[in-house]
């Protein structure tokens, strides 16, 4: 229980089971990602089953893409570290939590809405503008 001026607030304890599923939920997505992108891309037919199911640790699947250089998937396996680490789901600009439903759509999301929106105007900007070469 804490005290917040004259008001009581009751804590809950954090339920580790719940977290621990949602991290085992979270990293399967990603799992099921990366293993459709390397089919699709590549033709891998390893079996989906132990990939996708957590049987393999990330040393393994380091191992297992070592011969692949593909943005796509160091950006799945920059999601899979992040959720190691423990700051999956958060902005790695802002620090902020990015929204649920943008990290179902795309689970290796770094960017919270608000910095994707800056950052893209940004690059729309540094995109359209004139080379100082070309301003003689």
């Amino acid at each position: 229980m804490l005290m917040c001026g004259m008001r009581e607030f009751r804590t809950r304890p954090i339920r580790w089971e719940v977290v621990m599923k949602s991290k085992r939920v979270l990293r399967r997505a990603i799992l099921v990602r990366l293993y459709d992108h390397l089919q699709d891309a590549y033709g891998v037919e390893w079996p989906r089953e132990s990939f996708v199911g957590g049987q393999l640790s990330l040393r393994e699947i380091d191992a297992l893409l070592s011969f692949k250089s593909d943005p796509r998937i160091d950006v799945l396996r920059g999601a899979l570290e992040r959720l190691e680490e423990g700051t999956f789901g958060r902005c790695i600009a802002c620090k902020n939590e990015i929204d649920q439903d943008l990290l179902e759509v795309d689970p290796a999301m770094r960017l919270c809405e608000q910095c994707e929106r800056l950052y893209s105007h940004m690059r729309a900007f540094t995109q359209q503008s004139t080379p100082p070469s070309q301003l003689i």
